[in-house]
């Protein structure tokens, strides 16, 4: 993912399209993909006519102006056309959510796109916009949108009744979960969670500093040895949670977050989705640099974009909390598919030592280095 618009307008890139920002000349495409009835088959009453796609337009093109995101066009990487529209926007005057949104040509319907793109887009609000909550409103009748914002790692929350419901008619709300820093008061609380969290990802084979079968004991002592780094500030852990479902007014969806002491809650251990660790040095020569360290997420939900929101909100962490860094590291055991996901955030390979690794007498494993830039520029 591109961290911020660039000149030449892309603002988030996947394996197939681009999204970039939209212009006065994007109207003959918005009209074509927003005015076709095979497209509004569960909300037929909800299309708009071509005098209101000119109105919606011009509406984008403001939220771009005004807060440099918004909806934008969707380009084909391949043949270079439009094929869609979606984005992330400010739904009205609420500006502690943003609304998820994608409407792709109907030859591209059934192709996985919806999914890549709001894959996308969540981890880039969670990142670059950690101060609202990316949320979705899906009629309750259309099973694909609906199966595509969990899969894209948003939870429902909720049932409400809005202005903007069709017919009046409730939809899904959904909302992405949060990253949040852990503060060293409330490991204790949450210490038996952690630890669960930590064994049940090695029994099912992540990359996590052990192999399959490590004692809860052994884990214990790895996390207590983190959390003493915590309590001397040399390390920041933060964890991924699913937003209260039990405690969301969904009239006022921002109520969610909660309290500033929000691991107080009872329900957070059942909550927590995930962990992380920034190693940071303020020594010479490296007070630059921050390392990650034991990203992890719950292995029951694999598949719904959780590792890249927890990695998307740390960096995003790292930026607010650790203003002195300018460069990310990490290091990664080969032979789990770990630098694919990581290039798709942003990282690069910047080192690889073969056979650096050697997990039994037989299995050996290279060891990889990667870096990004805090900023998502290209690392130089």
């Amino acid at each position: 993912m591109t961290a911020a618009p660039d000149p030449s307008g892309a603002w988030v890139a996947t394996e197939r399209v681009v999204l970039r920002r939209p212009c006065p000349d994007d109207l003959d495409d918005y009209v074509r993909l927003h005015t076709d009835p095979r497209t509004y088959a569960h909300a037929p009453d909800a299309m708009p006519t071509v005098d209101r796609c000119r109105d919606r337009l011009a509406a984008d093109l403001a939220d771009w102006e005004t807060s440099k995101l918004g909806y934008a066009a969707v380009v084909d990487r391949a043949t270079r056309a439009v094929i869609g529209w979606a984005g992330l926007r400010h739904k009205d005057s609420d500006r502690g959510s943003l609304n998820l949104y994608y409407r792709l040509a109907y030859d591209r319907l059934g192709s996985g796109l919806g999914r890549e793109i709001s894959r996308a887009l969540v981890a880039w609000g969670v990142e670059h916009r950690p101060e609202a909550v990316v949320t979705a409103m899906v009629d309750t009748v259309n099973t694909a949108s609906l199966r595509t914002a969990r899969r894209a790692g948003l939870v429902q929350v909720g049932l409400p009744v809005s202005k903007d419901d069709v017919d009046g008619k409730p939809m899904a709300h959904f909302e992405a979960p949060a990253v949040r820093v852990l503060p060293a008061a409330a490991a204790d609380s949450l210490r038996e969670a952690l630890v669960d969290l930590w064994v049940r990802v090695n029994d099912a084979g992540g990359s996590v500093g052990f192999l399959p079968g490590a004692s809860a004991a052994d884990v214990a002592a790895a996390l207590d040895r983190h959390l003493d780094d915590v309590r001397a500030e040399r390390s920041v852990p933060c964890v991924l949670v699913d937003p209260d479902a039990a405690g969301t007014d969904v009239a006022d969806p921002t109520a969610a977050r909660g309290p500033a002491e929000w691991w107080r809650s009872d329900t957070v251990p059942s909550r927590l989705r995930g962990l992380g660790f920034w190693e940071h040095s303020r020594g010479f020569p490296y007070e630059h640099l921050a390392g990650l360290k034991r990203l992890m997420v719950d292995p029951s939900a694999r598949g719904r974009n959780l590792g890249r929101i927890l990695l998307g909100g740390m960096v995003g962490v790292a930026r607010r909390d650790l203003p002195w860094v300018e460069l990310l590291r990490l290091d990664y055991r080969d032979g789990l598919g770990l630098g694919d996901f990581y290039a798709k955030s942003g990282w690069t390979e910047v080192g690889r030592v073969p056979r650096g690794l050697r997990l039994s007498a037989t299995d050996y494993r290279d060891d990889v280095a990667m870096a990004r830039r805090i900023d998502g520029s290209r690392l130089r």
